[in-house]
């Protein structure tokens, strides 16, 4: 354990607030921020018109269509930070609001093409991308909505699954909706020092983690995996234990409730993220890429303005094949959810790319206060059974 402390000691993932303010430069951005100058933004608005000449839609970007080869040398140093480094950065200088719907759709998932080429489904529908936010046109009430579709806060959390996670902000809220994430690693050391038990219960692959509603079925995994030189995290307490709307069912389940010792473990943790959370000072047009195996992450409650579209981020899940870490497999079933189960993603699946969040809000059966992978009625993601 303390041979893994040191390792830990000297990475960059092993970082702390203060570690990544100290790294900013008072005459320019901070080191996790790319920035596209006038020239990066000049060559993007030259790929956006190359593809569009090919006719296709958004989710046929790829490096070979959507050329950057100037910006392609900023966005592989960002690819290594957040795989090796400091485990997120973000990408600044286009202005969203100089393009269509469809073309900012078509520049994040060119951007993200040198990030992650490989994108994760969302739900068994096929969606490819999410768009997080609360339409002011929708009539649903929020209390029948996913988290994601509301404007409270959202706890401490991965989006389990996925091994990056990218946030284009097409707009902000008036105040709040602060994006805050924190290092796993950090984390770690400061419960192998003062919590060993949490520690234990953590890493014990005994958690009960609901995939599907009806019927209910659940996995048992770890929360935190430690590897030789790595740190992987991989918890979502909206999917811990049996999901409120199927207890509501009144049907007796096979899905345990969380122990009091799972309990106390997910309080501390909760309170180390908040500890040692570092807010991304975000601003309109950012893109957002995040090592979701490493980083937690969590969002404060905000409050649209009257005018205007309010805060609204699009989501993509992705996977980067030459740099992307292994899976260990107790932490599989949320990935393959994902990612296929070979990793090569669903070849039959029709791939759904939504341009616009959609007008009528249909509420989900299973919402949850964070943004986890689906939970859906007859999933049968690693069921013994099947």
């Amino acid at each position: 354990m303390a041979e893994g402390l040191q390792i830990m000691d000297s990475h960059p993932m092993s970082w702390t607030p203060d570690d990544l303010v100290n790294t900013q430069d008072s005459a320019g951005p901070a080191q996790h921020v790319t920035q596209v100058r006038e020239k990066g933004v000049v060559e993007v608005e030259k790929a956006l018109r190359k593809f569009r000449e090919l006719d296709l839609d958004a989710g046929a970007v790829t490096r070979e269509n959507f050329p950057l080869p100037t910006v392609q040398a900023q966005l592989t140093r960002a690819c290594i930070d957040i795989h090796q480094g400091r485990g997120f950065a973000i990408v600044r200088g286009l202005d969203p609001r100089r393009y269509t719907a469809e073309d900012n759709m078509a520049i994040f998932l060119g951007i993200s093409n040198y990030i992650g080429e490989q994108r994760g489904i969302q739900d068994k529908k096929g969606s490819m991308l999410t768009h997080v936010t609360e339409s002011k046109i929708w009539t649903t009430p929020p209390e029948m909505r996913h988290g994601i579709h509301t404007t409270t806060s959202l706890a401490w959390h991965c989006d389990m699954g996925a091994d990056i996670l990218a946030l284009h902000a097409r707009s902000l809220a008036e105040t709040g909706g602060n994006t805050f994430v924190a290092s796993s690693w950090t984390i770690y050391k400061e419960l192998a020092a003062s919590y060993p038990e949490a520690l234990d219960t953590l890493r014990d692959p005994s958690w009960p983690i609901q995939v599907s509603g009806n019927p209910p079925r659940y996995i048992l995994a770890p929360l935190l995996h430690v590897s030789e030189d790595k740190v992987l995290i991989s918890v979502d307490p909206g999917r811990l234990g049996l999901h409120p709307a199927t207890a509501k069912t009144g049907h007796e389940s096979c899905i345990p409730a969380l122990s009091p010792s799972q309990l106390d473990s997910l309080e501390i943790l909760s309170a180390l993220a908040s500890k040692h959370q570092y807010c991304l000072d975000m601003e309109q047009g950012d893109m957002v890429f995040i090592n979701n195996l490493s980083l937690l992450h969590a969002r404060d409650s905000y409050i649209d303005p009257k005018d205007g579209p309010g805060r609204h981020f699009v989501r993509l899940w992705l996977r980067n094949s030459k740099l992307a870490w292994t899976i260990p497999q107790s932490m599989r079933a949320p990935w393959e959810a994902a990612f296929g189960p070979e990793g090569n993603g669903f070849p039959g699946l029709v791939k759904r790319y939504p341009v616009t969040p959609t007008p009528v809000y249909k509420p989900p059966k299973y919402t949850a206060g964070s943004a986890a992978f689906v939970l859906e009625d007859g999933e049968d993601v690693n069921n013994p059974g099947s």
